[in-house]
């Protein structure tokens, strides 16, 4: 018999992601009136990034709402995020 495991996983839509903290708030404040936006920061390969990211959102076709909006609002890199 095998053991399964569940995981849960986060869903955001991430529209972008800065090294200029000012252009990350620029866009976290622009698409403030989509969703709960969230900029948070992040060190990769020893620089640190400033992530623009609406969620968590539960579902998958919650999640692919908001990324046609986000693309719809100008952000065309836009993409989902599972984590």
């Amino acid at each position: 018999m095998t053991d399964l495991a569940v995981v849960l996983s986060r869903l955001f839509v991430q529209a972008g992601a800065y090294a200029q903290y000012i252009n990350a708030n620029r866009a976290r404040a622009f698409l403030s009136s989509l969703g709960p936006v969230k900029l948070t920061s992040v060190m990769v390969e020893g620089r640190d990034l400033y992530r623009v990211r609406i969620g968590p959102l539960s579902t998958v076709a919650e999640a692919d709402g908001f990324l046609e909006a986000v693309v719809n609002a100008g952000y065309s890199d836009a993409r989902i995020i599972v984590e």
